[in-house]
């Protein structure tokens, strides 16, 4: 198993500015492309400190993006409006590097993004790939220079997208094929790797990790068929990547492996019919 690929970010770096987006409760995003059909709730929110500040991002009404921010040790919050109606449709994904960033999905199925230079409330738009490529929510994370998203594309495929920072071109990647990926994906920088989780065909818990500055990927099977009924959630902790999911009878699963190795050993956290 081991060390996946990042690829670069981009936001210009500046000062530091807080900021929080809420996402409303109730939005959905129905898809139809190919075999793809499939609706994703835009409800929950993401969430990150940023020096002495809290930020939070979410889905906003008329599928709107919203922002929020305060100062910590008070409870004071400042409203921002990112995107206006009609423009966003999943919950976000946020990361700081220096500037804020946020990804959602856009109107028809596109993947959109976002960033403010620390401490300003000017938001600046991009379009990482346009209509019919993005299926699910996307998971972002920055590593050194690079912003990565990853996301599940046409036809149950999974891609990643790589922009170095203060540079506005996205790089695509595909990462598994069609008929592969059947949940949003959790991505983690991994020392000089990038790692993704992800749902695959029959229930399976697929893996895949890639060094930095390749784009080759490396496919594991972390668990095999009717194992995984939901997106994973995955860390890494010192020398071993982490990921939990529900599993079969709406149990949860802890599956670990050691970086370098591509044993997983599965856990039972709680039996079936915890998670339901």
């Amino acid at each position: 198993m081991g060390q996946h690929l990042a690829r670069p970010q981009l936001r210009p770096a500046g000062t530091t500015m807080r900021r929080i987006t809420i996402a409303a409760a109730g939005a959905v995003i129905a898809v139809s492309t190919g075999s793809i059909t499939a609706a994703m709730a835009a409800s929950q929110p993401s969430m990150l400190t940023d020096g002495g500040n809290v930020n939070i991002a979410g889905h906003g009404a008329n599928n709107s993006l919203r922002f929020f921010w305060a100062v910590n040790g008070t409870n004071t919050w400042h409203p921002e409006t990112i995107a206006g109606k009609n423009t966003t449709y999943s919950a976000p994904s946020m990361t700081n590097g220096g500037d804020v960033n946020i990804t959602v999905v856009g109107a028809a199925n596109s993947l959109r993004f976002y960033w403010a230079v620390n401490g300003s409330s000017t938001w600046h738009p991009e379009t990482v790939a346009g209509k019919n490529t993005t299926y699910s929510p996307p998971s972002m994370i920055t590593d050194g220079d690079n912003v990565n998203i990853a996301v599940q594309g046409p036809q149950h495929t999974l891609l990643f997208y790589w922009a170095v920072t203060g540079s506005s071109t996205w790089h695509r990647e595909q990462v598994a094929g069609k008929d592969t990926t059947y949940s949003a994906p959790s991505m983690t920088a991994d020392g000089d790797s990038v790692n993704i989780a992800a749902e695959g065909a029959s229930n399976s818990l697929r893996f895949y990790y890639a060094v930095n500055e390749t784009d080759t990927w490396h496919p594991e099977t972390v668990a095999g068929k009717n194992t995984t009924y939901s997106a994973p959630s995955m860390i890494t902790d010192g020398d071993s990547v982490n990921i939990a999911a529900v599993g079969a009878s709406d149990s949860l699963r802890f599956l670990w492996a050691v970086n370098g190795t591509d044993t997983w050993h599965p856990e039972t956290v709680a039996p079936a019919g915890s998670m339901a």
